[in-house]
């Protein structure tokens, strides 16, 4: 059985909201640079799940993988212990 997948899933924007955990900071309280690409990969399995599909189904039942190849991160502005967040 294969994922359902809509047509334009590039071309749509999804917002998912996340508080800083404390395990996700250093002990100034200040996030640590590598979470930042742990919810780059949040943000992407929740933007599946808005479209309609699973990722993990897609993988299981498609054999299909994302493979991210490169990412980049430009940090402006230091996010802290139990700061609300957008991805």
């Amino acid at each position: 059985m294969t994922s359902p997948a809509p047509e334009n899933v590039l071309g749509d924007w999804h917002e998912t909201v996340l508080r800083v955990r404390y395990s996700e900071t250093d002990k100034m309280g200040i996030v640590y640079y590598a979470n930042y690409l742990v919810w780059f990969e949040i943000g992407r399995t929740e933007y599946c799940r808005a479209r309609g599909f699973s990722y993990r189904d897609m993988e299981t039942n498609d054999n299909a993988f994302l493979v991210v190849a490169e990412s980049y991160c430009r940090y402006k502005a230091p996010a802290y212990y139990d700061d609300e967040i957008l991805i």
